[in-house]
């Protein structure tokens, strides 16, 4: 199971998406695996989903949605949007995931259902509601921020299932989203967070890239302070 090592998460705006047209794909790059040409059944990849399905979430909104490519012209299309060099269009299946921007309105009636079973009271839920529409309508950033978090955790999941089923899998978060959403009819509320290409692996795993050190990423009570594991 790979990942993308480009570990970019963009969101375009205007500007961006002008910029984006003349962006040529990355000449060198990490090495992406080609997979074979046998297909995924439909129970492994509804079972693959369904352990996505589970995945937590914020007030339990699941903002996540996933679009099933399997036609060798979207597949072609997906990887010529994307800007690295990666071939995707030899996996059987492509998952767009997607992340609702307005999720967080759904929140009401989660909350009634808290009420009705007793696990929160009218009066908090009220209380809880109000904080909530405050926090979401404070910026727009807001709701981008965490239904793409959220989605992201259900990528995670995505992964995991595709092991479990015997697939590779990989995600790739640098594409031409705006190309991407108008091709799909995709709502403007919605976010392109990742492609998912899976299959079955068509040549050996090849050998994982050496990973940083502890003491470069993780920082004791502030950032940039270094985390001594010996010490206490």
């Amino acid at each position: 199971m790979g990942s993308d090592p480009s570990l970019f998460m963009s969101e375009n705006t205007s500007t961006d998406n002008a910029r984006a047209h003349k962006k040529a794909p990355l000449g060198v790059g990490p090495v992406f695996p080609r997979f074979s040409e046998q297909d995924i059944a439909d129970d492994c990849l509804q079972h693959v989903i369904d352990v996505a399905r589970h995945a937590p979430s914020e007030w339990s909104l699941q903002t996540w949605r996933w679009i099933v490519v399997r036609g060798n012209a979207a597949k072609k299309y997906l990887e010529a949007a994307t800007y690295i060099k990666a071939p995707l269009s030899s996996a059987p299946v492509i998952l767009i995931c997607l992340a609702d921007t307005m999720a967080w309105k759904s929140a009401p009636q989660y909350l009634q259902e808290m009420i009705a079973c007793r696990k929160i009271t009218e009066e908090d839920g009220r209380e809880a509601l109000r904080r909530l529409r405050e926090y979401y309508s404070s910026s727009p950033d807001v709701a981008k921020r965490t239904a793409m978090a959220n989605a992201l955790v259900a990528v995670h999941h995505i992964l995991q299932g595709a092991a479990e089923g015997g697939l590779s899998a990989h995600w790739v978060t640098e594409f031409d989203e705006a190309k991407i959403k108008t091709h799909f009819h995709i709502p403007d509320n919605f976010l392109v967070a990742a492609l998912i290409p899976m299959g079955y692996r068509h040549e050996a795993q090849p050998a994982p890239a050496s990973k940083l050190f502890q003491t470069t990423y993780i920082y004791k009570e502030k950032f940039g302070e270094i985390l001594d594991p010996t010490s206490k």
